[in-house]
């Protein structure tokens, strides 16, 4: 089986607001060398309890996530690729191993560190390119650092994706416009630009509401990014991911620079192998605080289809591994139909559906399944139909993660009941207990 391989690196530097105002991922602050020094040392010992379990895995990315990644000091880049290495052997040539950052924290030396360790791509989380907006997030990058970032990226010939994110407290058309056009030009292949996710305790879903673009506003510079892009050469991969395959006037054409294997081999999880035989290709391995794993079989096998999430409390995590013991947190087997609504939710972010495939995973047709929801979709004029695909357009494009809560909402209900009626079970098993 193909892996995908990730390492989570969960530091970050503390901001105000804290989390940069609008992250929801599990995180901790920077307290210092010494502390992510320990943290390597104990991502080494999980590394080597969980070579015994791989040792038949093909690596097919490296993806190490966080946190911020390029916190790390310029010589410990090589040790994230040791740890690769002694789950997987030696990365081939065409294996990509991207590692992510922000642009205050690259220099010189910290690039040619990563490239010198193995890494292939770097993803930067930019957001906005402005001094007057990136100061929401609590962030101190300035406008230079990124250009000087992207400068010896493209010197060190590392390919980059740079992150964006649109819909931002007091951001304009004209604002996302100019950042676009800007990170064009500097050569830039692939570019991921998101929506701003406001949810949750963040700060900006509890302050800063008043000063975010209306939906109207919004779904203009959606619409507006699309065209721009598209202009610029640029081909839509996902809801959010812009790869630009041919470089412009032949600048800055590092290999593979517009892909991103990791993401991509998730979402096709379901292909046809040599002999045109229908099987899953890639599964996820994660070591690290909070690091995801997961492991699907072929529908038509039965199983194991599995996911799960390492600890998040940093004492837990050093915990399990001093005591010998793996360090989940927790663990989900998958039902037929959460495979379904995997491969459902993993195709919407590419914006259609291939009917056929799933007909071939499933042995069911995917519209007949999800009738009334494709039903309500194709009365709002959300989608298009062909007799081998399913595609998303106008505003459906655009509400594409609305769209897949509708479709996990049965699920979700149906988990939540049988959770509350253990937990009623086991109330009442503890009065009884006591009576």
């Amino acid at each position: 089986m193909n892996a995908n391989f990730y390492i989570g690196i969960p530091y970050c530097l503390p901001t105000t607001p804290n989390h940069c105002g609008f992250c929801l991922f599990p995180t901790q602050d920077y307290g210092g060398n010494g502390a992510m020094l320990k943290y390597l040392d104990y991502l080494e010992k999980e590394a080597q309890m969980m070579a015994c379990h791989l040792r038949h895995d093909r690596l097919s990315s490296v993806y190490v996530g966080g946190g911020t990644p390029n916190l790390l000091h310029a010589e410990d880049y090589i040790r994230l690729m040791n740890i690769t290495r002694r789950i997987f052997g030696e990365p081939s040539e065409g294996v990509e191993r991207t590692l992510e950052g922000i642009p205050q924290l690259f220099n010189h030396d910290k690039v040619q560190a990563i490239k010198e360790a193995g890494f292939n791509r770097v993803s930067m989380g930019v957001q906005q390119m402005s001094d007057r907006l990136i100061r929401y997030s609590g962030r101190r990058q300035t406008h230079e650092q990124v250009i000087s970032a992207l400068e010896e990226f493209n010197a060190a010939r590392l390919s980059v994706n740079v992150d964006l994110i649109y819909g931002w407290p007091e951001q304009t058309l004209h604002d996302m416009l100019r950042d676009l056009r800007e990170v064009c030009d500097l050569g830039v292949r692939h570019i991921t630009l998101y929506q701003l996710n406001i949810a949750g305790r963040s700060d900006f879903s509890r302050q800063q509401r008043d000063l975010l673009p209306s939906f109207e506003n919004t779904y203009e510079m959606y619409e507006a990014a699309c065209s721009y892009l598209g202009s610029r050469g640029f081909r839509q991969a996902t809801l959010y991911d812009w790869e630009r395959i041919e470089s412009e006037a032949g600048r800055f054409s590092h290999e593979n620079a517009e892909r991103y294997q990791y993401e991509q081999q998730l979402r096709e999880f379901l292909q046809k192998d040599t002999e045109g035989v229908m099987a899953v290709t890639c599964n996820m391995v994660g070591i690290g605080y909070a690091a995801i794993s997961g492991c699907m079989t072929w529908p038509n096998e039965g199983g194991p289809n599995w996911i799960q999430m390492n600890k998040r409390s940093m004492q837990g995590y050093f915990e399990c591994i001093d005591a010998g013991i793996l360090p989940v947190e927790k663990y989900f087997e998958y039902t037929p139909e959460d495979l379904r609504l995997v491969y459902i939710f993993q195709q919407l972010q590419t914006m259609k559906i291939d009917r056929t495939t799933y007909e071939q995973a499933f042995g069911t047709e995917v519209v007949q399944d999800y009738a009334p929801i494709w039903d309500e979709l194709d009365a709002r004029q959300w989608i298009e139909k062909s007799e081998s695909t399913i595609r998303m357009v106008g505003l459906g494009r655009f509400l594409i993660p609305m769209i897949q809560s509708l479709f996990s909402h049965a699920r979700l209900q149906e988990m939540r009941m049988g959770r509350d009626a253990i937990q009623a079970e086991g109330k009442r098993f503890i009065q009884i207990s006591k009576g």
